[in-house]
C-alpha cells in the first residue's frame, strides 16, 4: 500500500470526486465504503467480521426500535418511547415475511429477559443473520431510551451472512454531511475494521468509496492508483 489507510488526505479526494461527479437526486444518497479482502477464508467462523462502530458524526437523526416483552406493565410504559412494542404471546404468530419485514424497519431490537428464548426460536433465524437478535433490555424506561439514542450514532459491519464474499460494504454517511465529517467517519470505520482483521491492514486488498447511486471510487492510497 502507498500510504496509510487512515489517511485523510486520500479519502477527501475521494468524497470531493464522489460530490463533483454524481448526478443530483431527489433524496440524501448514502456513502459507502467497500472494503476488498485479502489472505481471508470466509468459509472460516474466525475469519468473518462483525463489529459496531461508534460513528463521530451520527448521519441519522433517529432509528427505529423494537422491543420484545412479556410485562403488559412494562408494555404500557413503552408507548411513546418506542416504535413498536410486541407481546411474548404474539411473537409464534410472526411470520418469517413479517419478521424480515420488522428486521428492515427497525434498526434497535430489545427484548425483556423472559422473552429472549421465545425469540431466538421463533425468529432466531431471521434476525440473527441480519444482526438483529435483540439485546437484554434493562427494567427502566429511561435506560431503554438511552440505548435507543445511543444507537444513532452506531453503525453495524458485518460479513457474516456470506461463506463467499471477501469484501465488506458498509455506510459511513449521507451526502449532505461536511466533507471533512464524512473522513472523520472514513478513518474510524476503517480503523476499527482493521482491528478486527486476522493480520489488520495486511488484509486489506483495496477500499472503494460509492453512493447510493453511483459507481465506486477506487481511494488512491489504498490498493494503488485508479
Amino acid at each position: 500500500m502507498d500510504t496509510s489507510v487512515l489517511d485523510k488526505k486520500a479519502y477527501l479526494k475521494a468524497i470531493d470526486e464522489l460530490k463533483s461527479k454524481s448526478k443530483k437526486r431527489n433524496f440524501d444518497e448514502a456513502v459507502e465504503l467497500i472494503y476488498t479482502l485479502k489472505n481471508i477464508n470466509v468459509k472460516n467462523r474466525d475469519q468473518r467480521v462483525e463489529l459496531t462502530v461508534k460513528l463521530p458524526h451520527p448521519y441519522l437523526d433517529k432509528v427505529s426500535s423494537l422491543v420484545f416483552v412479556k410485562d403488559k406493565n412494562l408494555a404500557s410504559e413503552l408507548k411513546g418511547v418506542v416504535d413498536k412494542i410486541v407481546l411474548d404471546e404474539d411473537i409464534p404468530k410472526i411470520s418469517k415475511k413479517e419478521a424480515k419485514k420488522l428486521a428492515e424497519e427497525h434498526k434497535v431490537f430489545l427484548a425483556e429477559g423472559p422473552v429472549m428464548l421465545t425469540v431466538g426460536k421463533y425468529l432466531g433465524q431471521v434476525l440473527s443473520p441480519r444482526g438483529k437478535m435483540p439485546l437484554v433490555a434493562p427494567p427502566n424506561i429511561n435506560a431503554i431510551k438511552a440505548i435507543v439514542t445511543a444507537t444513532i450514532s452506531q453503525q453495524k459491519i458485518s460479513n457474516k451472512k456470506s461463506k463467499t464474499s471477501v469484501a465488506i460494504q458498509t455506510k459511513v454517511g449521507k451526502k449532505s454531511q461536511s466533507n471533512d465529517d464524512l473522513v472523520d467517519n472514513c478513518v474510524a470505520v476503517t480503523k476499527a475494521i482493521i482491528d478486527k482483521l486476522p493480520i489488520g491492514e495486511q488484509n486489506l486488498k483495496a477500499i472503494y468509496m460509492k453512493s447510493t447511486m453511483s459507481g465506486t471510487i477506487n481511494i488512491e492510497a489504498i490498493g494503488g492508483k485508479k
